[in-house]
């Protein structure tokens, strides 16, 4: 007997096999499980189309056993029938009920309930060979899981490139409610439910092929939802243009998808795929071209600092000038906040030449060793400077007891990490650093899914 891996709720639009001869394996086409057996009541669980259970909580025993012993569940009282749930799926059990609402998937990861696949006779499908540009790696992971807390009742967690899949499937849970993928922040906002995307692009760029690969899964496993979120996620962030290699190919098939809206101007004026893919693709033409930076109140009395930018030494000039002027931007930026779109936008080289720069700070310029410590807070890519502060911690410079609420002469404001638990001086924001750079790398990413698309070479970086 062969077991789903994973198991799966779905709605209208994936595949519910007949019968117990049908296994997913996680390669595409995926398919829900028909098999699926609660470990508390031992019973099978049953579904019905187009209904879905009217409550989070589970149902009162006599309900679920009503709902479960009826010979026409889709007619029952006890669900919710109503037009906008048309393409979704209602599950029960005797003592439990779940819903996949409007389409989609949801791992049984993201199911309080205490089902389990009760096994098939056979596997669905045999995995494709992927792409010989995007090999996969058959991994398991060995550390601790990337958490992020993005909204409310969203707070995705992975390890690996299939549960990042499974995650962003997993982002909606109130989307029948707002009739789209979109999240509650606070009271009166919402948000799109792939936003926390971003987030990890901002912090993780070894991760990009993997959140690449992941999306490529949601959106064919997802149904209309996840095309939506999709294209909300590419039109309302800039950042998102870093995924261009594995978007475009991915875009090209759904050309008509449109955006609900637009926060970066891409995709107007009919917010197509196709019209928003466009528009990344000049973005990062003329990004690439660029020879010079242009950093908005990062300047002496928040001006705009211009300069050249295409090499280590006109790195250093830039860092140098905006740590002087010790600007905090919109109260939220650091002095070196502007070097997050920098790095996402020049390459490798410039990574490569921050890394050198901060590992032979010594102290002597205090401007630029607050604003690196401040910047620290950002956590962008720190898992690149665990050799550095490894160093500091084994041999502390001689700032390491300086206040963590001190700061250069000119400086607004003290640094933001200064505000980390536990932190009394530099040396802590250092310790701190470490810490957080260590639980970087102790979650490499880890491709075990195909890509569906070939990533296209022109947008890699």
């Amino acid at each position: 007997m062969e077991t789903c891996s994973p198991a799966a709720l779905v709605g209208l639009d994936i595949e519910l096999p007949v019968g117990a001869g049908l296994a997913n394996d996680g390669a595409p086409p995926r398919v829900g499980c028909s098999r699926l057996v609660c470990e508390a009541c031992g019973a099978y669980v049953r579904h019905a189309d187009g209904r879905v259970a009217p409550d989070k909580l589970p149902p009162s025993r006599h309900v679920a056993e009503a709902l479960h012993a009826s010979t026409d569940p889709a007619s029952s009282p006890h669900l919710d029938g109503s037009a906008v749930n048309q393409r979704s799926r209602a599950y029960f059990c005797r003592c439990g009920w779940a819903s996949v609402h409007l389409g989609g998937w949801r791992s049984l990861g993201q199911v309080d309930a205490p089902w389990k696949c009760a096994g098939h006779e056979a596997r669905f499908v045999e995995a494709p060979e992927p792409p010989a540009a995007a090999p996969t790696k058959p991994v398991a992971p060995s550390g601790p899981k990337i958490r992020l807390d993005y909204a409310l009742g969203v707070h995705p967690e992975f390890a690996t490139a299939s549960e990042l899949r499974d995650a962003l499937l997993g982002s909606y849970p109130d989307a029948a409610y707002f009739e789209a993928p979109v999240v509650p922040l606070h009271r009166d906002d919402v948000a799109p439910a792939w936003g926390w995307v971003v987030e990890l692009l901002r912090r993780r760029s070894d991760w990009w092929a993997a959140i690449g690969v992941a999306l490529q899964h949601a959106v064919v496993d997802g149904g209309d939802l996840a095309r939506t979120a999709f294209a909300d996620l590419l039109a309302d962030y800039r950042d998102s243009f870093v995924l261009l290699p594995w978007a475009a190919p991915l875009a090209a098939t759904l050309p008509n998808v449109r955006a609900r809206g637009s926060g970066t101007g891409w995709g107007h004026p009919d917010l197509r795929l196709e019209t928003i893919v466009r528009d990344q693709t000049a973005f990062a033409s003329l990004m690439s071209e660029r020879g010079e930076a242009a950093l908005l109140g990062h300047g002496k009395g928040g001006k705009i600092v211009v300069g050249p930018l295409s090499n280590g030494a006109e790195l250093r000039t830039l860092l140098e000038e905006t740590a002087r002027a010790g600007q905090f931007p919109d109260g939220r930026d650091g002095p070196w906040s502007w070097l997050g779109f920098e790095l996402r936008t020049r390459g490798e080289w410039l990574r490569d030449e921050l890394v050198r720069h901060v590992d032979a700070l010594d102290g002597s310029d205090e401007p630029q060793l607050f604003a690196w410590l401040d910047w620290v807070s950002e956590e962008q890519d720190l898992w690149r400077f665990v050799p550095t502060l490894e160093r500091w911690r084994e041999a502390p410079p001689a700032w390491s007891k300086t206040p963590a609420k001190a700061k250069p002469r000119g400086w607004r404001r003290t640094i933001r990490s200064a505000y980390w638990p536990g932190v009394e001086t530099l040396g802590d924001v250092a310790r701190a650093a470490l810490g957080r750079s260590r639980a970087q790398l102790a979650t490499p990413p880890i491709l075990d899914l195909p890509a569906l698309y070939a990533p296209t070479s022109a947008s890699e970086r």
